[in-house]
Formats: structure tokens, C-alpha cells, sequence
């Protein structure tokens, strides 16, 4: 036998196994695949398989789907006593109510400037004798921030952060006139960079425009082409005068611009929608359909769409990416309803469970509790006050949708705040640390 020279030995050597499919994909493919994701913690997973695999995850077109699905840090409620004025002619009285059952967050409450006491002084162009031109009132909050305004004309605006207690200002005088007091504003943070849009709608003008915080500029937005969606929501009490409202529908419809005088309320962010409510209660005689104005503000397109429900129900709108995006909640007689997207763009009940649990049906008939406000959706949560219609004091309740469980805090106030509130949240913060920190936890799994 001829000795071996390790030729046939090294023919033999098992080659390396080929990569699995999956870890062959580019960024593109990997990037579709995550985003079909069901939740965070799958994402999470992910992401710590490996650095290629990181580094898709942390795109903030992914970090954005996703953040509708992780449960912002609630950090308390603000509160104002202005009610439903078309305009906001004086600043209200303000209160905010913490939420003390997360000591860190509690911790943040207690040092923020909710009552905007460190914002330096603007001038202001519109004093009058008898009013607080002086001081600024509410508009919106968003993301960790609130869109301020100073002044008769609402000519003074400002983001601010009352946690870390910085401010941006801005004036809307170079694209809406002096009388802006008639603008309705709406605020949409960006939780990816922080970056944020304010968006202004002039009822009177039928005008728009949006500030960004990545160009500091305003710019115009198109309102000739709004998307007006047909009413063919019917209730039992109006099915005597179905033809009259069919006629007012066809009225209505033709007429549209001329009637968007009755959208008088500021608007509220739903992750990348911002929305304002048409506010048809008080006159439900001339208006009987709810209306939504929806700004879709990735392409800054309008919508209007009609609510599935009578005119006067409590309601927010939401951004569910697991329910298809644009989501309704509503009350109705102390049960809790979500609303979502059949295939031809219809409205569909999808959720209606009732509130009432033992603690409820007491407090009802103790301290007359009787509304139920819903303030909004995130994440799978629903944020609500359940207030007296002859006490001043009421009682905030988050409901997770998933298990029907609820969480309630009071809020002991002597005097009535019945105007708009506003869940006040941290900004989310991207979903890992640094990229120093990536080895470590890469090890770690």
C-alpha cells in the first residue's frame, strides 16, 4: 500500500453548508418580509439575529409600521375648560391629571411644564382690553409634543416639549391671513426622527397649508381634489325620512365646499392621518350625518368620509395597520365599538363589547357617571374619561382591546373640564440603542 499524501483526505473535506435562503435576500425583500411581521416582538427577534438583519429592522420606514403597534408611555391627560367654542377666543383654564402608576413616568409628570410656565415671552399683535391675549392655549398633542397658540388671530404658534422643555416657533401670517382665528390646526409627529407637520385648514377660505420641521418652511396643500365619500349609513330613527335625506345628501354632496364651514374644531393625529371632526350635534337638523375630514399626510391627500353612526356619539378616529390603517372608535351607551374597512371601502363593526363591569355599574349610579368621551387609540388601547353630568370630577379608563381588561385613575377635580383633552405621550424611542451596544445583544440571544 502506498503511503498516504492527504490528497485523497483533503477531497473528502465536508464543504461549508450554503447560507439559507433567507439570510440571501437584499435589504428590499428583507424589508417586505419584516413588515408582514404580526407585532413588535417578532421584529424584535429579528433584528437580533444578526447585523444585516438589524440594520433592516432599523429603517425608520419599518420602525414607522411597527409603532403603531407598541403602546406608547402615557404620561397623564391635559385637560381645558373652553368647551366646544368655534373659536378659541380666550386661553382656557387648564388641568393635568398624571398617571402615578409608573413611577418613572410619574417621575417625568411631575417635572414637565404642562401649564407652559418656562415658554419665553412673544410678542403678540392682538391685545385687547379684557381678554389674555398673552397666554397660550392648546391645539393638539402629539408624539410628545404640543402645538401652542398665542394671540386673538392664533398668528403665534409653538411646538413644545414640556418634558425636556424646548420649543419651536413658528407664524402661519405668510399663508393665512390676519383673521387665522378661523384656522382649525392639527399637529402629526414622526416617533422615527422626532420630526414633526403642522397642519392648518382655513373653513372660511377653504385654504391649507403644512409647516415642517425638516425644511422649517410652510407650504400650500391642494384642496380642489377632496375625496367625498357617499352616505349610505341609515338609522331606525330616520328611516321615515329616508327620501329627505337622500335629497340632502345630493345637496350636500353638490354644495360640499360651501358647507365645510361646519368642521369649527381643531384636529387630532391618528398616526400618519390627522383628522377633524365636522361637530354636527348641535345642529343635527341640517347636518344629520357625521362627517370626518382626513388628511393622509405620507401624500397629503383628503378624504371625507361619514361616520357609521348617528351624529353626537363620542368617537376618534385611529391608525390600525392590523385592521387595514384608517379605524373608527365610538361609544355608545357605555360600550365600546371599533369600526373597520370591509373590502369595498365600506364601514363594518368589528368590536362591540360593553364597559360596564361591577365597578362601573356602581360608580354609574353613585356619582351619576354617565358619558363616556373616547380621546383615543394606540396600539391595541383605547383612552376614555367617564364623567358625571352632575359632578365635576370624572374618571380616565384605558381598555385593552386584546384582553377587555381596563384601568381606571380618578381625576379629583373641583371644576368641570368639559373641553378638549388630550392623552399626553412620550415619544416612542427607536426600538434599540446604539450601534455600539449591537454585539452584546447579538451575544446575548
Amino acid at each position: 500500500m502506498e503511503p498516504s499524501d492527504g490528497t485523497a483526505a483533503a477531497a473528502k473535506k465536508p464543504k461549508p453548508s450554503p447560507a439559507p435562503p433567507i439570510f440571501t435576500l437584499g435589504d428590499d425583500s428583507l424589508g417586505e418580509i419584516f413588515l408582514r411581521l404580526p407585532d413588535m416582538a417578532s421584529l424584535a427577534s429579528a433584528a437580533l439575529a444578526c447585523k444585516p438583519w438589524y440594520r433592516v429592522a432599523s429603517v425608520p420606514a419599518v420602525f414607522r409600521r411597527f409603532a403603531a403597534l407598541r403602546r406608547p408611555p402615557l404620561v397623564g391627560f391635559l385637560l381645558s375648560d373652553r368647551g366646544d367654542m368655534p373659536s378659541p377666543y380666550r386661553s382656557p383654564n387648564l388641568r393635568f391629571v398624571r398617571d402615578n402608576r409608573n413611577p418613572n413616568l410619574a417621575a417625568a409628570a411631575a417635572g414637565g411644564d404642562f401649564f407652559f410656565e418656562d415658554l419665553p415671552a412673544v410678542d403678540s399683535h392682538a391685545e385687547e382690553q379684557g381678554y389674555e391675549w398673552n397666554e397660550w392655549r392648546v391645539r393638539g398633542s402629539d408624539g410628545g409634543r404640543l402645538l401652542l397658540s398665542r394671540g386673538r388671530d392664533g398668528l403665534d404658534l409653538a411646538v413644545y416639549d414640556p418634558i425636556a422643555r424646548s420649543a419651536v416657533f413658528l407664524r402661519s401670517d405668510d399663508v393665512f391671513p390676519a383673521w387665522t382665528h378661523v384656522v382649525c390646526y392639527a399637529i402629526v409627529v414622526d416617533e422615527a426622527d422626532a420630526s414633526f407637520l403642522v397642519i392648518g385648514f382655513d373653513f372660511i377660505t377653504i385654504t391649507a397649508a403644512v409647516y415642517s420641521s425638516r425644511t422649517g418652511k410652510w407650504a400650500n396643500i391642494n384642496t380642489e381634489k377632496v375625496k367625498l365619500e357617499k352616505s349610505n349609513v341609515k338609522y331606525e330613527e330616520e328611516e321615515e325620512e329616508e327620501e329627505d335625506e337622500r335629497m340632502y345628501q345630493e345637496e350636500y354632496e353638490d354644495q360640499f365646499f360651501n358647507n365645510l364651514h361646519s368642521f369649527s374644531s381643531d384636529g387630532m393625529a391618528a398616526g400618519r392621518f390627522a383628522y377633524w371632526r365636522s361637530n354636527t350635534k348641535k345642529d343635527r337638523c341640517f347636518n344629520p350625518v357625521e362627517r370626518i375630514l382626513v388628511l393622509e399626510t405620507a401624500t397629503m391627500e383628503w378624504s371625507v368620509i361619514s361616520a357609521p353612526f348617528p351624529a353626537g356619539e363620542s368617537y376618534c378616529v385611529a391608525d390600525m395597520p392590523e385592521h387595514g390603517g384608517l379605524c373608527l372608535f365610538s361609544s355608545k351607551e357605555q360600550c365600546l365599538q371599533l369600526w373597520v374597512r370591509n373590502s369595498i371601502g365600506g364601514w363594518v363593526l368589528k368590536k362591540d363589547f360593553s364597559l360596564m363591569n361591577e365597578w362601573m355599574k356602581k360608580i354609574r349610579r353613585a356619582e351619576w357617571m354617565k358619558r363616556v368621551r373616547v380621546l383615543a387609540a394606540r396600539a391595541g388601547y383605547v383612552y376614555m374619561e367617564f364623567w358625571s353630568i352632575r359632578k365635576a370630577n370624572s374618571y380616565f379608563l384605558v381598555a385593552n382591546l386584546r384582553t377587555k381588561k381596563m384601568s381606571v385613575f380618578h381625576n379629583n377635580a373641583e371644576d368641570p373640564h368639559r373641553g378638549p383633552a388630550f392623552p399626553f405621550f412620550m415619544r416612542l424611542k427607536p426600538l434599540f440603542g446604539p450601534d455600539e451596544d449591537l454585539n452584546v445583544r447579538l451575544n446575548s440571544v
